[in-house]
Parts: C-alpha cells; structure tokens; sequence
C-alpha cells in the first residue's frame, strides 16, 4: 500500500490536464469575448444565453452523472468525454448560426458533466490509499490551477502572435483548433494510459461487473449515512465562495479606486493562489487530517472575509487589500481540494463514489444557480460599495455554518478518523525504520 499514489503520478498528472482541458472550449468566450461575439455575429444576450444553457445541462448532468459513473467504465467515460468534447470543438471553425451554438454548448454540458466529472473524481480517489487522498487532491486542484496558469498564458500569446499576423478571427480560429486538439489527444492518451489501480487485484476484477453497476440499494443506505448531507453542506457552503469570488474586482475597482488593469489583475491573482491553496491542504491534510485542514480554511476564509467587510476603501490600504484577498483565495481553493478528499472519513468504498457524488454534486454545486441572483440582488438593492459588503456578510455566514458542519463531521467520524490516524502513525514508523 505504501507509495500507491506516487506509483500513479504520471496518471494523475493525465488526469489534471485532462481536467483543466475540458472545460477551455466551454469557457474560453469569456476570455475573448468581444471577439467571440463579433465573429459569431452575437448580441450580448444570446452570448449569455450559451453559459446558461450551459449551466441548465449541467445541472441536468449533475443529478445523473453518479449513475453513470457507477454504471460504466471510468476509463471508457473519460476516453469519451474528452474525444466529443474535442470533435464538437471543431464544428465551431464553421461559425455557426446562434441555434447551432446553443446544441453545441448544450451538449457541452453533458460531456464536461454528466459522462466526465464524477468518473474523474472517482479516478482520482483510486490512485491513492485512505491516509493519501489528501494529497491526491490537493495535488489534482493545485495542478488544475497551475494548467490553467500555464494554459492561459501559451494561447493568450498564441492568440496576440496570429491577430497581429493576420486577423482576430484567424487568431480565434488557432485557439479553437488548439483546445479541440488537445482534448482529442488527451482522450487517446487516456484510452492508451490509463489503468485503474483496482483492476491489478484479482479479486476486483472478479467482482468488476458488480463494481460497474448502479446500486439503488447502496444509494439509500448512503442518504440514510449523516455525513452524506453533512459534507453537502461543507460543498455548499465553500462552493458559494468560488461562485462568488469574482465580486472582489468590481468591489477593488468601486472602493478602492484600482484601476481596471490592477482590478483584473486581482481577478487573475486567483489562479496563482490556487496551486498555493490546493498543495498545501492535501500536504497538510494527510499529516494532520483532512476535518482539520477543513476546519483551518473555513477559519482562515472566514477571517479574510471579516477584513473584506471592515477595511476602509482607501486607496493607500490596496495592498492590504490584497494580503486578504490572498487569505480569501487560499482558502478557498484549500476547501475546494478537500471537497472530495474527506469522503475517506466518510468511509465511502471507492466504487461507489459515483452513488455519493449524486447527492454531494445536486446540493453542494447548486450554488451556481442561487449565488448569481443574490449578489445580483444585493448589487441592485443597496448602492455603492454597501452591495458588495452585504455579499460578503451572507458569504461569512454560509463559511461559519461550513465551519460549525465541519466540527460535527469530526464527532460523526471520530472512529474512522481514529483508523486513518492510526494508518498514519504505522506508516510513519515503517519509513523511521
């Protein structure tokens, strides 16, 4: 058992580009988005209208893709998942009516979701043994966020060379070609690579069919199990922060003066924290416990937010501002990373990760649906910068209520922790020795 999650790097390492990938051709509009909507000859409305019907199927994909996950080969989903993604990433190089963006971008929802999240999740949980899933995370979060660095930069040059070569439309075009291409390699490398872990032990391979199959008797027992809803909850209430996050630059901008630059570079700031976030918790986590690295984020986020809401918009404070939003974003990502990981207290087998994910993923992502109207809400009801400081009220709120969650987790769990714990402490003797 020792080492199992180093054994399988080059997998995870897969796995993350594989992850970050995925999700370019759904999102990159946002990056180029006066371009996108000049080229497909698009009003602003209908440019929002992709991302909500988007977002409408993957809400549809979220409530199935647990079935999926337990009923099919992981291997087989990702392979697939990756491969259409890409092939209908091509279509787009016809620039296409509005309807036909509408199928595209709807059937995006299904394969980025509904065929792909849920069985990477499970991919992922495999590659490592109980007292490692911490770091198996962590490493896939911070990972994800160190592609997306990396990603961002390759094709925002990429981008710039052939615009100023040629035309924005044949630079739009090349990033086009490119994610589609890169999702489509990636599905083969998959195909070609990946190897589930279970299935080198024969007495899982004997019971493969069994393991590929959606229990309904499994889901029910798991909706009876009090740590199913608590970590919904530990997922709602940190995904409404990464639903929210993205409020910090207009509030920049609107309290503190910054100018547009400085408030998008805030924006950015984000994924260089991410990495930060996501390593440090799944490192920490398996040393200490992943409740406990819970349990520090939600205090460490809930502190950043307290000082969001009381620091004065003074312009000669921004730097202070952005010590906290550091602490916001840090702490953010840290929880993300453990979203999947603390299952393991959970005591969750690994093949019924999909069974868990159904309830997790329908209450903890809904988020992404109620979180936009109330800052919305909030922006509209009150003036100024009050708007912004009463999202960030409700959002420390939701943080105290994971915070409260997470210490309830810990005395629902507290036998299986004391096992890990005990696996830990074996583990460190064995590598004295």
């Amino acid at each position: 058992m020792e080492g199992k999650l180093r054994k399988n790097i080059p997998t995870l390492i897969i796995l993350i580009i594989a992850g970050e990938m995925i999700y370019t051709l759904p999102y990159f509009r946002n990056y180029y988005y006066d371009v996108f909507l000049k080229d497909f000859h698009l009003t602003n409305t209908q440019m929002g209208s992709l991302g909500s019907v988007f977002g409408i199927t993957c809400l549809i994909s979220y409530i199935f893709a647990g079935y999926v996950a337990d009923r099919w080969k992981t291997k087989h989903l990702l392979t697939l998942s990756l491969i259409v993604t890409g092939a209908l990433g091509f279509t787009l190089l016809l620039y296409p009516p509005y309807s036909v963006l509408v199928l595209i971008y709807g059937a995006w929802g299904f394969t980025s979701i509904l065929t792909f999240w849920v069985a990477l999740i499970k991919a992922v949980r495999s590659l490592a043994n109980e007292n490692e899933q911490g770091k198996a995370f962590g490493f896939f979060e911070g990972g994800r966020g160190a592609a997306k660095v990396i990603e961002s930069a390759l094709v925002l040059g990429l981008f710039a060379f052939v615009s100023k070569q040629l035309s924005d439309k044949v630079a739009l075009s090349t990033v086009i070609i490119f994610y589609s291409v890169m999702c489509i390699l990636l599905g083969i490398m998959v195909m070609l690579l990946y190897k589930s872990p279970e299935q080198n032990n024969s007495s899982d391979q004997g019971n493969e069919k069994d393991h590929t199959k959606f229990n309904w008797d499994i889901l029910w027992k798991i909706l009876k199990m009090p740590t199913t809803w608590l970590a919904a909850v530990l997922i709602l209430t940190s995904y409404a922060m990464i639903n929210s996050f993205y409020y910090i630059t207009p509030y920049a901008h609107a309290a503190f003066g910054a100018s547009t630059i400085i408030a998008a570079a805030l924006g950015y700031f984000s994924q260089y924290c991410r990495p930060v976030g996501s390593f440090s918790s799944g490192i920490i986590g398996d040393r200490i416990g992943i409740s406990n690295m819970v349990i520090i984020a939600y205090s460490l986020l809930a502190a950043g937010l307290v000082a969001l809401i009381l620091l004065p918009g003074k312009p000669s404070l921004i730097l202070l501002l952005l010590v906290f939003i550091a602490v916001v974003y840090v702490a953010m990502y840290a929880l993300q990373a453990t979203h999947f990981a603390i299952l393991v207290e959970g005591d969750y087998p690994v093949e019924t990760t999909g069974t868990v994910a159904m309830p997790l993923m329908i209450i903890g992502y809904s988020g992404e649906i109620f979180m936009p109207i109330i800052a919305g809400a909030c922006l509209d009801h009150w003036d100024g910068t009050t708007g912004y400081k009463v999202l960030f009220a409700i959002l420390l709120g939701l943080t105290i209520v994971g915070l409260i969650t997470a210490v309830i987790w810990q005395r629902v769990t507290k036998e299986k922790r004391k096992e890990i714990a005990l696996q830990r402490k074996i583990m460190k003797e064995k590598k004295a020795s």
